[in-house]
């Protein structure tokens, strides 16, 4: 309805809504291009397509609709205040429905955020089985002996986890799946029994659960917080003494600060949910450390290869206050030194003068990178230490578990099969080692490599397999002890024997 003032029409209520809704239209594009309001950005990492432009048209492009879909995409992501609506979205998510739009994380009772995959870790969802450990946990001893002939002290160190600390925290979407063995209760029980040097700080934080002034853990971060970092520290280096008989440095909390914002990354699961207002949290105190050094005390080099855990004893200053020099090697890639200096990629150095050089070894790792142990650090360490010693099956498997998206898939596809992802790995493995095989025979010299590798002929050649099938059956054995005999067999006639 329009209503007349002194001969002038004036807009009614659908005029004037249809107004604002131009109005709101045409206030992100005025933002985009002239910044209007100057909008904070986005946490984490995001790589934006380049602005909308017709580059990309043509024929070919116009009809297949990819034109279409990419200048679709790209005004999308420029659109103005694009990150204030994220945020909203975010925030609304979460107030309304406890989500965290962070990838990977998911809220607990009591608004404890986790990661998603420390959870499934614990249930035992990644669990990479009994054989594996065993076999690792073997060689890791073999490690330990081998280095302490040469006077070196080899360690490992298993970091705590939230899911272990706070089960009773763990989203109640997952409280009904059944919990089965997990790699952390293996490995540790494996590491036990052989008698492995490892320091359990999962256990030992359970042990102060509830005991100390502030949270061990952040409740909007996934690492120990810089608080229960501190009492790890001072856990390990006990620990260290105890091990080598030497007086290393003591340290001790001299105040606790409690920074108006936390230090990161006591809060980095709350950064990367990009909300608009942050969430109410317990203190999270950054630690004034105290060094005491007397005349005995001895400060031996340290190689430590570890994950992002690491880091909280890296900017509190320790490795560098304690150790004469204190090399990380972040998932066995990436050096970080002692001052945080960063000093280019593993591969590039002498791995042999780099063990030798070193007085103690030490491995750290969290219950969500058990799956991954260690970063093939262990099997290139156990190759040194070993000449000869050369399993490809197993270094296939280790590269499978250390890339996290391929691991994931076989995860998932294990479940459909019905397998164990033990049996899964080994498949995969195996098809990998026949892969190999055939564009790198000269790699395969002995008579278990070559056996092997008919072995995989046979399971991948259909008329193949079909005939050693029916020779089973006749002979009344298994199919996989009929390939083994045949596999045998060639290798022994060509050879002469």
């Amino acid at each position: 309805m329009n209503y007349e003032v002194n001969g002038l029409k004036r807009p009614g209520h659908k005029e004037f809504i249809f107004i604002i809704l131009l109005v709101l239209l045409l206030i992100p594009a005025l933002q985009h291009h002239l910044q209007v309001v100057k909008e904070p950005p986005l946490n984490g990492k995001f790589q934006l397509p380049t602005e909308p432009n017709l580059d990309s048209l043509n024929w070919e492009s116009w009809f297949e609709g990819s034109f279409q879909v990419d200048l679709d995409n790209r005004i999308e992501q420029h659109v103005g205040f694009r990150s204030s609506l994220i945020r909203l979205n975010n925030q609304l998510g979460y107030s309304l429905y406890n989500k965290a739009s962070a990838e990977g994380a998911v809220v607990g009772s009591g608004h404890e955020i986790f990661e998603e995959d420390y959870i499934k870790e614990y249930l035992g969802e990644y669990f990479i089985g009994e054989n594996t450990w065993s076999k690792k946990v073997s060689r890791l001893k073999y490690i330990q002996d081998t280095l302490s002939k040469l006077n070196k002290t080899f360690v490992v160190i298993i970091e705590p986890d939230k899911a272990s600390f706070y089960p009773d925290k763990i989203p109640l979407r997952y409280k009904h799946l059944a919990k089965g063995m997990n790699n952390y209760e293996c490995f540790s029980g494996y590491l036990k029994a052989q008698g492995v040097n490892f320091l359990d700080l999962n256990a030992y934080f359970s042990t102060i659960k509830g005991k100390t002034e502030y949270p061990l853990f952040p409740q909007c971060g996934t690492h120990w917080s810089y608080y229960g970092a501190t009492f790890g520290a001072d856990t390990a280096l006990d620990y260290l003494e105890e091990l080598t008989g030497l007086e290393l440095t003591n340290i001790r909390i001299r105040e606790n600060v409690i920074p108006e914002q936390p230090r990161h990354p006591d809060y980095d699961i709350g950064l990367a949910m990009n909300l608009i207002f942050p969430i109410p949290h317990e203190p999270t105190p950054d630690p004034v450390i105290e060094f005491t050094d007397s005349k005995n005390t001895k400060k031996p080099s340290v190689l430590v290869v570890g994950d992002s855990f690491y880091f909280n004893w890296l900017n509190l200053g320790i490795p560098a206050k304690a150790f004469s020099s204190c090399d990380f090697w972040y998932y066995n890639k990436k050096i970080t030194k002692s001052d945080r200096s960063q000093a280019g990629n593993v591969a590039s150095l002498d791995f042999k003068n780099e063990i030798l050089r070193n007085d103690i070894i030490i491995i750290m790792v969290t219950s969500r990178m058990l799956h991954n142990f260690a970063w093939n650090f262990d099997e290139q360490l156990y190759s040194l230490l070993k000449p000869g010693y050369n399993d490809k099956k197993e270094s296939f498997s280790n590269q499978i578990r250390a890339y996290d998206v391929h691991f994931k898939k076989l995860v998932e596809d294990a479940k459909i099969r019905g397998i164990s992802l033990e049996e899964r790995i080994a498949d995969e493995a195996e098809y990998l080692v026949y892969m190999d095989q055939k564009k790198n025979p000269e790699k395969y010299h002995s008579r278990e490599e070559i056996v092997k590798q008919t072995e995989n002929a046979i399971r991948n050649t259909p008329e193949w397999l079909a005939n050693i099938t029916q020779k089973a059956k006749k002979n009344q054995i298994s199919v996989d002890e009929q390939i083994r005999r045949d596999a045998e067999w060639m290798y022994d006639q060509k050879a002469g024997h």
